[in-house]
């Protein structure tokens, strides 16, 4: 059994992600992740978040001469740490429900703004960018596993194939993490 994630406040609602990039007057769009894997979601939840702190923390130090960074590593800190590492809203308290019932999938439906996909796109490739520097180890925080990496990169595609007029395509993958 699916749940449905879907709220009637949903067009004004504050927990769309990347609505927080809204140009003032853009239209929005219904943007369904259907099927998305509970375990899944969590745990990519948990490590976005864990690299986010990293990030903020990298961008509160700022540049030191003891420890030299790459030129590439301070423009993606204060990127992603000082814009994307800013407290948002989330459909945490929902997916938090769905798992206590014991549910495996969620279908979560969303009311941003059509400006929202270029975010998105911007996103998928910073975080691709912060994966490399994981994997390289100049950073704390690991890679992301590559099943996290295949969910984060569905879940964002949905937002900009969505976003430009395209139907939601369910989550086919496992819903799982085997480590």
């Amino acid at each position: 059994m699916r749940v449905q994630a879907a709220s009637d406040q949903a067009a004004s609602d504050p927990a769309s992600p990347l609505g927080r990039y809204a140009v003032p007057g853009d239209d929005v769009v219904e943007v369904r992740l259907l099927g998305t894997p509970l375990e899944l979601l969590v745990s990519a939840r948990e490590h976005h978040d864990g690299l986010m702190r990293e990030f903020r923390l990298l961008a509160l130090a700022g540049p030191s001469a003891e420890r030299p960074v790459p030129v590439r590593l301070v423009e993606l800190t204060e990127i992603l740490g000082c814009q994307y590492g800013a407290a948002s809203a989330r459909r945490d308290a929902e997916v938090d429900r769905a798992l206590a019932t014991g549910e495996l999938t969620i279908d979560l439906v969303f009311q941003v703004p059509r400006a929202a996909a270029a975010a998105a796109q911007g996103l998928a490739e910073l975080m691709d960018e912060a994966d490399a520097f994981c994997a390289a180890e100049q950073l704390m925080t690991t890679a992301r596993p590559a099943l996290l990496t295949q969910v984060g990169n569905w879940y964002l595609e949905q937002f900009i194939t969505q976003c430009a007029g395209g139907a939601a395509v369910a989550w086919d993958g496992p819903v799982v993490l085997d480590v």
